[in-house]
């Protein structure tokens, strides 16, 4: 039997001011906050007193614990507003009002419609699971950590003010809670958001830090304090229909761009690079780092005649799309993981594929994979890699059989390319397929080349909105491995461009 760590927060009030990493607004709040949370609360005032080291080991027990799930309630953001508060700088003006500077105000809103009118709408709860094998001496921990829970006093800013409850609840009564799961997923997606969890070692560079911040004036000196350092970043994904996905990316030189017709040849020449066993002898350092994966499989997409596609690397060249002057060049390639992947094996391609070139079917080099460098180019990768309701596709998806030119046979074998590509029919709510591309630059579905393999199968561009939103990159249909059926973020209001 499972049983579970819980530790509700309720919001005193429905809005929450807590920044992520890079002041970008923070929800669901992160482990590492209410970490800090029912530290500070168990720490201050008479309770410093008596701290002991019982609760240290408690403390020590919560960090080496896996990453919570969060049960918390639905939220938007809220329109940003602007404060004008005094700095502290008194030796420039010394009159207040003379030394205002502004602050700009952004929260999270915590949403009051629900299916449950007496439901509490202002709780969150974190879930720490306990196995029966380890709750002899994991209860006395719990116990004491349900105690610290009810000295926690802010939950973000000082103006989150909060007020919580710990317990250990059975998986019965943890499925019971209202909210909105939040799952950790351990994934390799540079640059998406976040949340900050604590590790081993937490606590005491937690402690470290704040003995640095009293002490940082000194005999007249000033000692810089010292930065809180010891954490790790989990991806966080609420209840949608797809687990995140792991990828690496990469980016081409200066005057260097392919066609993006001519995809599943760009495709061809990163899965060259990856299985490369003369030059780079990428595929031996494959095997090397995971001897129990087939590289002849996950590399290079040889499934021999499987039923099932076991779990493979999928080669995305993305074309430039989305603004006025894009021009749908390939100048940025993706290597993605299946959904749900740990990202171990995009972060292997991201670290062993770094600064090494690509070369066409004569070994011409034809550039380099560079780590991205343009200003623009990560908001270019997010338009395939973020988190939407609504999908367009780039390039066309090639259908899993004959249509017979036929509409509504085209649309079931669209519907089995999306189980294919393991995507559950039930987290579609609406869908156009027609051969006329959407975004400005990709081209007619006749003027992709595709492998002779593939060649007799039609060729469709699609728009998708899910119930809920859903992680990129977004690949569907029999050519989703190597570019085509590839999908970007499209704004609801443009659907009719």
């Amino acid at each position: 039997m499972i049983r579970y760590l819980c530790v509700s927060v309720t919001l005193l009030d429905p809005l929450f001011h807590g920044k992520r990493d890079g002041d970008q607004l923070e929800w669901p709040p992160s482990p590492m906050r209410l970490f800090q949370a029912l530290l500070a609360g168990s720490r201050c005032g008479c309770h410093d007193s008596t701290w002991s080291q019982d609760e240290a080991d408690a403390f020590h027990w919560l960090e080496r614990q896996h990453p919570p799930r969060i049960i918390a309630p639905p939220a938007h953001r809220t329109t940003s507003y602007t404060l004008y508060v005094p700095n502290n700088d008194g030796d420039k003006e010394f009159e207040r009002q003379e030394r205002l500077t502004s602050k700009p105000v952004q929260a999270y809103q915590l949403d009051s419609n629900t299916r449950d009118p007496n439901a509490m709408q202002q709780i969150l709860h974190y879930l720490w699971s306990i196995d029966e094998d380890d709750w002899d001496q994991a209860s006395r921990h719990a116990q004491l950590l349900c105690q610290a829970a009810r000295r926690i006093m802010a939950l973000g800013w000082g103006i989150d003010q909060a007020v919580a409850d710990g317990r250990v609840l059975t998986s019965s009564e943890a499925a019971a809670l209202v909210g909105e799961c939040w799952q950790p997923w351990r994934s390799h997606r540079p640059n998406q958001d976040k949340l900050r969890v604590p590790v081993q070692g937490s606590l005491d560079n937690l402690q470290g830090t704040y003995t640095s911040f009293l002490k940082r004036v000194s005999e007249q000196r000033y000692n810089p304090k010292h930065e809180f350092t010891c954490f790790n970043l989990i991806e966080y994904s609420g209840s949608q229909a797809l687990p995140p996905r792991s990828y690496a990316r990469f980016e081409l030189p200066d005057g260097v761009a392919f066609l993006q017709q001519r995809i599943n040849e760009v495709s061809a020449m990163l899965r060259s690079l990856c299985t490369d066993s003369q030059r780079y002898r990428n595929r031996q350092d494959f095997q090397q780092r995971f001897p129990e994966t087939d590289s002849e499989t996950y590399l290079a997409g040889h499934v021999n005649d499987a039923k099932h596609t076991p779990p493979r690397f999928s080669y995305l060249p993305l074309p430039t799309v989305g603004h006025e002057h894009a021009d749908g060049l390939i100048r940025r390639l993706l290597i993605a993981e299946p959904y749900g992947g740990d990202g171990s094996y995009a972060s292997w391609a991201q670290q062993r594929l770094r600064n090494q070139a690509l070369r066409d079917n004569n070994g011409g080099e034809r550039g380099l994979l560079l780590d991205l460098w343009r200003s623009t180019s990560q908001a270019m990768v997010d338009r395939y890699t973020g988190v939407s309701e609504s999908w367009a596709t780039v390039t066309p998806v090639v259908l899993p059989g004959f249509d017979d030119g036929n509409h509504a046979k085209a649309e079931k074998l669209f519907f089995k390319a999306m189980l294919q590509a393991t995507i559950p029919l039930s987290a579609l709510a609406e869908f156009t397929i027609r051969k006329a591309p959407f975004w400005p630059g990709s081209q007619h579905p006749q003027q992709y080349s595709v492998p002779a393999y593939h060649r007799h199968l039609p060729k469709w561009h699609v728009w998708l909105r899910f119930r809920k939103p859903i992680p990129g990159p977004l690949a569907i249909g029999a050519g989703r491995h190597y570019g085509l059926g590839l999908f970007a973020s499209w704004p609801l209001k443009d659907r009719s461009s």
